[in-house]
This record gives C-alpha cells, structure tokens and sequence, in this order.
C-alpha cells in the first residue's frame, strides 16, 4: 500500500525517504567506478608532430683570425747573470816549482845558421827542436832568461842544453854559471855544442855529466876545435869531426840522429 501511496506521488515519497531511515533510496545503493588519478609522469604527452620545409643555410665564409699569442702565467724571469771571462793571466812560477826536465835550445846568429823550417829562416836547431817534447828555443843573446827558466826546475829533474854557432857558446857559458855556490852547483847532465865559435870554449865545467862537441872540418875560423873536460872523472866528453860546412851541420842527418839519441837516454836514465 506504502509503495502503490509513493508511485502516486513521487515528491512525497522523495521527502518520506529523507526523513525515513529505513527507506533507502535505490539511485544510492549504485556504486560508481572510483575516478583513476593515476598519471603517467615518464612519458609526456605525445605532441602533433609538424614536418617544416627544410630551409638551405647559406654559406658564409668565416676570415682566417689572426693567431693570438701564447698567453703564459706571469712568472718572475730570472735572468742569469753576466759573467765575464776573467782574462788569462800568467802567474810567476817559483823557483824549482816544476817537475819536468828544462830541456834548452838556443840558436845562433842567423849570418852562420842555416835557414830552418821551424824558425821561419832564422838560426840552427828549430828541426831537432821539433823533434824533442817539451822543448824550449831561445836566441844566442837571451843568457838570462835562460837562467830564468832553469831555476823554474826542480833540482832533481834533467838539464840539457843544445846550442848552435853563437848559440853553441851561450850554452856553455849557462853551465859554467850553473857550478856556481849561487845556483847550487847544478848539474847539467847533457851539453851539446854544435860548431860553437868562440876561441876560449875547449874546457867543459866540472857540472856537465856528458858533452858532445860537432865541429867541422872545413872552416877552422868559425869553430873552437876538440873540448877537454875539466875533471874527466866527472865528464864524458865526445867529439865528432865533421866534413859538413858551419851553415849545414844542424840539418846533417846523422848529427841530428846523434843529438835526439842521446837526449832520449839522459831522460831515460834520468827517469
């Protein structure tokens, strides 16, 4: 009867249901899909793709750029500083400072020396000079120096002394200065005096070990003849006789051989 009552009014029964717990409105008891909030965030939405003309880009030509230069960190330049070159100096040597043997060549005037390669034309015994190691040449007039350069020596090592002509004479007046208190009558442990021209050189000193005396044969005014020694148990003395003439006696082979032989053995023996 209730239900027949609500279909004849509907607004009735709408308001009876409202206030009626027990009356239960069938549109409610429908239940409704929950809406889905869940959204995809990985994927964006997909767009309409628009294809657009493809457009040619023209081609400009880009100027070649001058090269900047290489930009380094400013650090302090350290200039090294200007050293100069100390000029050479000779220092004096001191007297019997040098252990080597003084071995001495003296020439003669070039009027009665033969002309030498290693003396540039000049006097006497430059070739053997050449020849011998550790040499020094000085001229007939230089008695001094000569001295000089014996005394620079040490005592125990050789003295040899080697003249020519004038230079023959100057090497005998060295090795009578030589056996002097002076100089400690130093030995002179080899002269070799090659046509010396002096009239008063036949005596050879007490302090001369050995002597050679070349002079020739030819020509009696330019050489003093055959030499003695002093004290012959303290001298050797030898003397050759030569057929060369004054100016070509120093570039005789065989004197030459002679000469060089016996400086070899006085270092020699020496040593």
């Amino acid at each position: 009867m209730l239900q027949s009552q609500n279909r004849a009014n509907p607004a009735k029964a709408a308001a009876v249901a409202k206030t009626d717990p027990k009356i239960i409105d069938p549109k409610l008891l429908q239940t409704k899909p929950a809406p889905d909030y869940k959204v995809e965030l990985s994927k964006p939405a997909s767009a309409p793709t628009v294809s657009l003309p493809s457009v040619p880009t023209p081609s400009i030509p880009t100027p070649d750029l001058p090269k900047l230069p290489e930009t380094k960190p400013d650090k302090p330049e350290f200039k090294k500083p200007d050293i100069k070159k100390t000029p050479d100096i000779d220092l004096p040597v001191k007297e019997y400072s040098l252990k080597k043997p003084a071995i001495i060549f003296i020439k003669g005037l070039d009027l009665f020396s033969s002309p030498s390669t290693s003396e540039r034309g000049y006097a006497g015994v430059g070739k053997i000079a050449d020849a011998v190691e550790g040499s020094k040449t000085f001229n007939w007039n230089e008695h001094e120096d000569i001295i000089e350069e014996i005394k620079k020596v040490k005592q125990d090592q050789p003295v040899i002394l080697v003249g020519h002509s004038f230079g023959g004479d100057t090497a005998l007046e060295v090795a009578e200065e030589l056996d002097s208190l002076e100089h400690g009558f130093r030995k002179v442990d080899l002269l070799v005096m090659i046509d010396a021209v002096g009239a008063d050189n036949d005596i050879v000193p007490q302090n001369v070990k050995n002597h050679l005396n070349v002079f020739g044969e030819n020509n009696f005014l330019l050489n003093d003849g055959p030499h003695v020694a002093r004290r012959h148990e303290m001298t050797s003395v030898k003397n050759i006789l030569s057929p060369r003439d004054h100016t070509e006696l120093d570039d005789d082979k065989e004197i030459q051989f002679e000469v060089v032989n016996l400086i070899k053995e006085t270092l020699t023996k020496k040593a």
